[in-house]
Formats: structure tokens, C-alpha cells, sequence
């Protein structure tokens, strides 16, 4: 029989297991010590984040949908973003998974800011000033929650508009946060340069970070869009005359994440003087790209009119620039609303009924994709496996899966003079352990009360077990 502790070294088992998925890893910690103990060393955790997130064959697409009140539950699914679907089919769906937070602050549901190295950003920023933002990894059940942020309208900035992004210090090995906070004059303008701060997950802390360089740049308000590639943070800006403060151009802005200083860069000649508020930004492919829409009706309308996708070929090209699609909804074509170009060229939308479509524009054909949600309640993104969080470094919480209290089973034996053994068993309901609250310590209580009570049936018998502990954590000791 192989030895796995002598005959193979770790650097030997890390190369093999990094290229598993985070499911079939998590099997393989329950195998043997040694292998549960490199699983869950950062140096494994990084290996296996670098593997799979360039790896483009691994590259997952992130859908996420929100149901109708009163449940408002945010549901997420994860899908091979490859290969040909056949109408009628379902995607090849890795993971399925339902939002444990509430949005409470809002009362609405949260924005996806992004996602980077298996981590999804929430923010519960929608329609108020709100300040809680969330790092989550749905594969591991893991997430922290970031403290409060410098800049709040209580405090001694009032009005503001506010925008994040989310993206990766490889130099540092650490995820960071960036808040824009454009605060607004007496005449509800945007100062500018706006105050910029930066939440490292490393440093468990919010600070300032210079902005200079954005004098009269604005970022779209709160129809913003961000993506993290080549190791920028990308959003949608633009630019003011300095005199009139009017509109003048349209720009990218980024923020690169290991110098923390900004930049910016040219969109399309074409767009370089629309409608801020018709463009966003997404990743194709590992490709920088830009949605350009018309909507019927205008910037209230809830159905697009027509719609351009762009492509960057050449990251650092300046006149990379490509138009890729360009199409007229307001034809026989299916859709409603389009979400981004598909590895395989299709585009990724949404029918008028809230189905989830692909549709091939060279063949002028679309195809159901077995998803349906309320309409403009989703959000796509690419996703890539991750174990960051695992090592519960940085104030990592835990929850379990599906949400609400776990159940835990205590058992205890029941001597009767040494004669006969009789097992009690008894399944109470607790919190996640490192979370008590009130809720909780009633929950161990009424747990303890109901243990006693069973107990107390079993006349001249001794206890045996480990029932000091439940009764110590029960209050009762």
C-alpha cells in the first residue's frame, strides 16, 4: 500500500490537487490528515486560486436572479460558460446556491459588485445610504464583513454618490476594496476629485487613498458597473469642462489595484460621446469589453432597443478597439435585454418573459436556456473556484448552507446500577457557533430544560457522558 506521508512529497500532492474543484477537494480533506492539512494551507489555497482562475477552461459563468417580495431571495446558479445548448435543454450547471444574507439596511436586495478569485463583493448600497459590503466565497460557505467605511453621509460628509470595485493585489497576495465618494454641492453636483478609500483584507482596514488625478472625472451614479482584469479595477466615467462643468467626453477610468493609483483610458471613437448612462462594462473572455444600449422610451425605459457589444483585442493597444455586435431588438430577434457576449460568441440575454436566452447572431437564432427570473433581477459575471476564506484567516465567518440554525444531536448514557445502558439522544437547534445572541443562549436553554426533564424519567441512574459541557454552554453549570 502507497504511503501518501513519505513516498510523495506536498509540493508532489499540491500540483496534483490544486487542479480538483473546490467540491471534490473538500472529499479529499476527510481521506487522511496530511492531505486535509495542506488543503487548507494558504500556500495550497493560493496555488489553487492561481490554477484555476487562469486557467480559461475552468471559467464559470456567475447568473444571479432575486424572486418576488415578500421572499425577495436571491438565487445563484453557476454554469460551464462553453460548448453548443440545444433548444429547450438546460445549461450544465456546476452549483446552484440561494444568498444567505439579507439586505436589511435597504430592504431591497444587494448589488453584485463582482467577482474575483471565487470571492463575490456584495454591497447593500441600493436606494440609501448604506454601509454594508460583504466578501463571500459560496463554495466554502465563508465570508467577511467589512466595518463601516470612513467617508458616511452621518459623519462629516453629508450627500454623496458612491461607487466600489473589487479586484486582487497579486504582488501582495491580498483582495482589496476601492470606495469612490463623490460628495455633492448645494447644487446637487458632484465635487470633485472625489474622496477615495481602500478596504485590504490583509490590513482588516479602511484608508485613504490620494485622487488628485480625478479632477472633474465622474463615475456614472447608480447604474455603475465595474470589472476587475490585467490588474485594473475598470469603471465607465466621464469628463466635465473645467469652466462650464458640462459634459465633454466619455472615458474609462481604472485603478490599479497593486500601485493603488489611477488611470485612465479611451473607449471607441464611437462612444465616446453618448449617453454615459447607456454604457457598462464587462469581461469577455478575459477580454475587456463595453455594452453600449438604447432603450425604449429612454433612461426609464425597461426593454432595449438596440444594443453594441465591444471587444479590447489588445489590452495595451490604444486602437484595439473592435465592434463585435451590433443588433436591432426591435426586429424578430428574441430578445429583450442583453447581458454580455458568451465565450462562444453567442450573446447572453433575457426574452421579455424573463427567460434567459443565447443567441447566435451569425445563425440569427436564439435558444431557451432553462432559466427563468423577474425581469432586469439578474446579474452575470465570470466565476472561478476558490478555496480563499478556508484558512479562516481575517475575521472569516461561517455559515451553513441553506441558510437559518443548524441542528446539533447530544447523546448521553444512562447507567442503571451498572445492569443496563440506555442511550438519551436529543436534537437542538444552535446558532453558527461563533455568532451567540440571544436567540442562541434560549435555544441552549430550552435545550438543557428539555434534557433535564428526560432525565429525570430514568430513576437511580447515573450520567455518564459529556453533559457538563452541554450544560456549561447551556447556562446551566
Amino acid at each position: 500500500m502507497l504511503n501518501i506521508d513519505t513516498e510523495i512529497t506536498d509540493d508532489i500532492w499540491m500540483e496534483i490537487l490544486k487542479h480538483l474543484p473546490v467540491k471534490t477537494l473538500g472529499k479529499c480533506r476527510c481521506v487522511c490528515k496530511p492531505w486535509d492539512k495542506l488543503i487548507v494551507s494558504t500556500a495550497f489555497i493560493t496555488a489553487h486560486m492561481k490554477y484555476y482562475s487562469q486557467n480559461a477552461a475552468n471559467r464559470l459563468l456567475m447568473y444571479r436572479q432575486f424572486s418576488n417580495p415578500p421572499e425577495k431571495q436571491e438565487q445563484y446558479s453557476l454554469f460551464l460558460d462553453s460548448g453548443e445548448v440545444k433548444e429547450g435543454t438546460n445549461l450544465d450547471v456546476h452549483h446552484n446556491f440561494v444568498c444567505p444574507f439579507t439586505a436589511t439596511k435597504s430592504g431591497y436586495h444587494f448589488r453584485v459588485v463582482g467577482s474575483v478569485n471565487g470571492l463575490i463583493c456584495l454591497s447593500d448600497d441600493l436606494f440609501g445610504y448604506t454601509y454594508a459590503v460583504l466578501l463571500w466565497n459560496p463554495l466554502i460557505h465563508k465570508y467577511i464583513t467589512l466595518p463601516v467605511p470612513l467617508a458616511t453621509y452621518q459623519g462629516s460628509v453629508g450627500a454623496y454618490i458612491s461607487m466600489l470595485g473589487f479586484g486582487y493585489d497579486s504582488k501582495r497576495g491580498d483582495h482589496k476594496v476601492v470606495r469612490l465618494v463623490y460628495i455633492q454641492d448645494n447644487k446637487h453636483l458632484d465635487t470633485t476629485p472625489p474622496k477615495v478609500e481602500l478596504y485590504s483584507v490583509q490590513e482588516k482596514r479602511w484608508r485613504w487613498v490620494p485622487a488628485d488625478y480625478l479632477v472633474d472625472i465622474c463615475v456614472c451614479d447608480i447604474k455603475w458597473s465595474q470589472v476587475f482584469l490585467n490588474g485594473n479595477i475598470h469603471w465607465v466615467a466621464w469628463e466635465r469642462d473645467a469652466n462650464t462643468q458640462k459634459f465633454e467626453r466619455n472615458w474609462l477610468l481604472l485603478f490599479d489595484v497593486e500601485s493603488e493609483r489611477f488611470k485612465k483610458m479611451k473607449l471607441p471613437e464611437r462612444l465616446k460621446k453618448v449617453n454615459t448612462l447607456n454604457l457598462s462594462v464587462c469581461d469577455h473572455d478575459g477580454k475587456l469589453s463595453v455594452l453600449y444600449s438604447e432603450l425604449k422610451g429612454g433612461f426609464s425605459g425597461k426593454e432595449m432597443e438596440k444594443c453594441e457589444i465591444w471587444v479590447k483585442k489588445g489590452y495595451h493597444v490604444g486602437s484595439s478597439w473592435c465592434q463585435v455586435i451590433s443588433l436591432d431588438l426591435g426586429s424578430n430577434i428574441g430578445l429583450g435585454w442583453v447581458q454580455c457576449l458568451r465565450n462562444s460568441g453567442e450573446v447572453l440575454g433575457f426574452a421579455k418573459n424573463g427567460a434567459l436566452m443565447s443567441y447566435n447572431p451569425s445563425m440569427k437564432q436564439d435558444k431557451a436556456l432553462g432559466f427563468r427570473g423577474r425581469w432586469r433581477s439578474w446579474f452575470t459575471c465570470g466565476f472561478a473556484e476558490s478555496l480563499v476564506f478556508l484558512d479562516n484567516k481575517d475575521g472569516v465567518q461561517t455559515y451553513k448552507e441553506g441558510g437559518g440554525r443548524m441542528k446539533k444531536r447530544f447523546s448521553y448514557n444512562i447507567d442503571h446500577n451498572s445492569r443496563a445502558q440506555t442511550i438519551v439522544e436529543l436534537e437542538v437547534e444552535i446558532g453558527d457557533g461563533d455568532e451567540a445572541d440571544p436567540i442562541d443562549e434560549n435555544i441552549y436553554y430550552l435545550g438543557g430544560i428539555q434534557m433535564f426533564e428526560t432525565l429525570m424519567k430514568f430513576k437511580g441512574g447515573s450520567i455518564t457522558g459529556e453533559l457538563s459541557e452541554f450544560l456549561s454552554a447551556a447556562g446551566l453549570f
